[in-house]
């Protein structure tokens, strides 16, 4: 299995500037989803699995 990095750019919007590039091995590890609205249990089962934390 080849593991893929996930990236995410952040840009300034005026200049086109690319600011800074953020990477992660595994996306949703450790995000903190604590009180989250919005998302079924069916939604949000699959990012406690993928180690997202409450």
């Amino acid at each position: 299995m080849v593991a893929k990095i996930q990236t995410i750019k952040l840009w300034n919007v005026t200049t086109g500037d690319r600011l800074k590039t953020l990477r992660a091995d595994r996306l949703y590890e450790g995000m903190n989803i604590f009180g989250i609205t919005g998302l079924t249990s069916a939604e949000i089962n699959p990012l406690k699995a993928l180690r997202a934390v409450e």
